[in-house]
């Protein structure tokens, strides 16, 4: 069986993005029952507990997995299958203890980790955030199951089992957090801390459903490939030595997200109470900040996670057979794909932050951050791509290095901005400018040492120019649709706004459309190449603008 063949791919890759979406889709959608139940002192709660958890995720596990993908995938395609085996072997008996470490340390270090979130007022920190601490740790238990048999199978570009594991994962959390939240608030009448301990305690039977089926899904492909590791030249010391080579650089590669938000939970809260708020206060501004500004980032940031998991593998083999030339087409198509996605999304950000507020959240308390952060969503998928690219090219460190530079730039404007601006739109500024710079040092990384030649600001400029008219269709969309709604007396405020929302999306994605293929930026073909959404959009394409698909 050819595991390489680029249908496998294809569909492997477009499963993954759908799969990914539909999780980040469902990652948002909680959050509108949830702050019904616990409100916005509870979401930041949550996000204090969330923003150390994912620090010992990804220092401990989340490297493995794509560790493992890159390890194996070469081996695979040299066919030492046993050498892979060694590789696979030896990672989960490394990952498990580090899980069952990570879960000590988070369980037995929530007092420090409150803490540090609010010096000013520590005992109320302790008091309200440690049972989020103790059951978001459970989730640690589980989740290095989850990165040993994703990596397994993604090394053999096995995608659609891990796809389909992360959408399931997802499912369960979101129902578990809705209904453990609704059951301590609602039927046990307990505190916001309570409800958010409950709604924290879903990433745990999330991992494990999401464990479970890979569990399964992982028994056909060991049938079928497990060898015997004594034909394997590698060691077990030499394995674990390989497979730390390249897991402990991806791990701090992929720390961009988690160390922004720790950067902003050691920091926002404590800005805000220096500039006069209350703990109560400053709490509910940074769950404002990272639940519901900051998390519509996720959609299109989902993106450039399916795109950057799907072609690491492939620019990794590309490298290790000297594929120059797959090498530069496979990073200019990723990096095009990626900005088809995240600049409409920015635009969409952007024009319709209070719709968007008022139709999730039930207010418009959000809508200015949501406008500050919408650049984010292009800058922060450029920063994630290029790590992955960069990680492919086996230059693991050099997105690191770029990374902590970018996180420095945003804490030191944090306390510029915050303190300045008495607001919590201050981090929202110096998050986007932080990754301004992180993703442009590693743009320049990866035109170095891919010798990859492509112009970016091209590409932008290409992109920037629809974007331009999806702004002024979507202005006019939501100017036109509350004119309308008004002459028919419509009073209900969240209504009228879910109604702006729908018609100026739709709207506005069927003009994109029409704008890109129109200005000849992308072919019907290049629509198809696209994981995930390419066919739709091509049929799309098809149906409505013939003329300007057959050019």
């Amino acid at each position: 069986m050819d595991l390489t063949k680029a249908p496998n791919v294809a569909r492997g890759a477009s499963i993954m993005v759908l799969c990914v979406a539909l999780a980040k889709f469902l990652g948002i959608i909680w959050v509108v029952p949830v702050t019904a139940l616990i409100g916005q002192e509870g979401l930041g709660l949550y996000s204090n507990a969330y923003a150390v958890f994912t620090i010992f995720q990804q220092l401990a596990l989340s490297g493995f997995p794509l560790a493992m993908s890159k390890l194996i995938s070469e081996r695979i395609a040299h066919e030492r299958f046993a050498e892979a085996e060694q590789i696979y072997q030896v990672a989960m008996r490394t990952i498990v203890p580090l899980g069952l470490l990570a879960f000590l340390l988070m369980w037995f270090g929530a007092p420090l980790y409150s803490y540090l979130t609010a010096v000013g007022d520590p005992t109320e920190a302790a008091r309200l955030l440690v049972p989020s601490f103790h059951t978001l740790a459970l989730a640690l238990l589980f989740i290095p199951f989850i990165s040993g048999f994703r990596g397994y199978m993604q090394g053999f570009q096995q995608l659609e089992a891990p796809a389909y594991s992360q959408a399931i994962e997802q499912i369960f959390r979101v129902v578990a957090m809705v209904v453990g939240a609704y059951f301590v608030i609602r039927v046990e009448h307990r505190s916001v801390a309570a409800g958010s301990a409950a709604a924290t305690l879903g990433a745990a039977v999330g991992a494990a459903a999401g464990a479970l089926l890979l569990a399964f899904a992982i028994i056909p492909l060991r049938r079928e490939y497990r060898v015997s590791v004594h034909d394997s030249p590698l060691r077990y010391r030499q394995a674990l030595r390989v497979l730390y080579q390249v897991a402990l650089p991806i791990s701090l590669g992929g720390l961009v997200v988690p160390i922004s938000n720790l950067a902003d939970s050691f920091t926002v809260q404590n800005l805000l109470m220096a500039a006069g708020q209350t703990y109560k206060e400053a709490t509910a501004g940074y769950g404002i900040l990272t639940r519901q500004a900051l998390y519509l980032i996720q959609l299109p940031l989902s993106f450039a996670y399916a795109i950057g998991i799907s072609v690491l593998p492939a620019i990794s083999a590309a490298t290790a057979k000297g594929d120059h030339k797959t090498l530069q087409r496979t990073v200019r198509s990723t990096v095009r794909g990626m900005f088809l996605i995240s600049f409409p999304a920015a635009a969409v950000l952007l024009i319709l932050a209070r719709p968007i507020s008022s139709s999730l959240y039930g207010n418009y308390d959000g809508a200015p951050i949501i406008s500050a952060v919408s650049f984010m969503a292009i800058f922060s998928s450029l920063e994630l791509i290029s790590t992955y690219i960069l990680q492919g090219l086996g230059k693991f460190y050099r997105p690191v290095r770029n990374m902590f530079l970018g996180v420095g730039v945003k804490v030191v404007l944090n306390v510029v901005l915050i303190l300045s601006l008495h607001s919590v739109m201050g981090a929202a500024i110096a998050t986007t400018i932080g990754y301004i710079c992180s993703s442009a040092l590693n743009v320049l990384a990866v035109k170095k040492y891919g010798n990859v030649k492509m112009s970016l600001g091209r590409y932008a400029l290409r992109f920037a120019t629809p974007t331009v008219g999806l702004l002024a269709v979507l202005w006019l969309s939501k100017t036109g649709v509350r004119w309308f709604l008004s002459e028919l007396l419509v009073h209900s405020v969240r209504f009228e706004n879910v109604t702006v929302l729908i018609i100026s999306v739709l709207v506005g994605a069927w003009s994109y459309v029409y704008f890109i293929l129109k200005l000849g930026i992308v072919r019907e073909k290049e629509l198809e190449s696209l994981p995930g959404i390419g066919r739709r959009l091509a049929s799309i394409s098809r149906r409505f603008f013939p003329e300007v698909s057959a050019k």
